[in-house]
């Protein structure tokens, strides 16, 4: 399914990172907030252009581009986060479903969660079988004439990534949304309103195990 979609320009940030985004540091959360840290590793399945990330109340979380560590500091509670590629819309006169990432997030204050981007890996219902046997290498999965699929993934000690996340966090980039955000979502709610329908969707669509790796608590 296709979400034709009128996206307004957004302003330019700095040279190296996303619009309305501006550098940060690696620093832990504060005591009466939550801290989720979005990392986009670099990979051959990337689909260029950067994510926008946003909470299904309004909230601009911040965008987010390949090699970078996107640090959103985020009141205590649970959200559910949709994200989508501007660029990539653009171009392609709308979104497909399964190039809409979606994350559950039930926060606590005080605490970090660690989410990593991830390209060409899920199906419709959850994660593929995207390394081959032999080499180990990731492949990517993606339909006839689409771009590959996204998720957000919980980035746990249980997770396969998780022994490079201290590489990550050293060699990426660390960026934080610009407040300046938060007022190009406000005026363009339509665009939200859309991605979170489709997240909503297909996050009901997720097998219970896809589920589990899509949600944060």
């Amino acid at each position: 399914m296709r979400v034709l979609l009128l996206l307004g320009a957004a302003a330019c940030g700095a040279a190296s990172l996303p619009p309305f985004t501006q550098p940060s540091n690696g620093a832990g959360a504060d005591s009466d907030r939550a801290l989720v840290v979005f990392v986009w590793p670099h990979s051959t399945c990337d689909p260029g252009g950067y994510y926008t990330l946003a909470t299904d109340d309004g909230r601009f979380v911040g965008n987010v581009s390949a090699g970078t560590n996107l640090r959103a500091s985020l009141p205590a509670g649970e959200y559910t986060i949709v994200g989508w590629d501007p660029p990539q819309e653009e171009s392609n006169g709308g979104a497909l479903e399964e190039a809409v990432p979606v994350l559950r997030a039930h926060l606590a204050a005080g605490r970090t969660y660690y989410v990593r981007m991830a390209f060409g890996e899920w199906g419709p219902r959850g994660p593929v079988d995207v390394y081959a046997v032999r080499t180990g290498r990731a492949i990517c999965f993606r339909r006839e004439g689409m771009s590959p699929t996204s998720a957000m993934v919980a980035l746990t000690p249980d997770a396969r990534e998780w022994s490079q996340l201290p590489e990550w966090r050293r060699e990426h980039a660390w960026a934080a949304p610009d407040p300046a955000g938060q007022g190009w979502l406000d005026t363009h709610r339509d665009v939200l309103a859309a991605h979170v329908a489709v997240g909503t969707r297909r996050f009901a669509l997720l097998r219970e195990d896809a589920r589990r790796m899509a949600t944060i608590e």
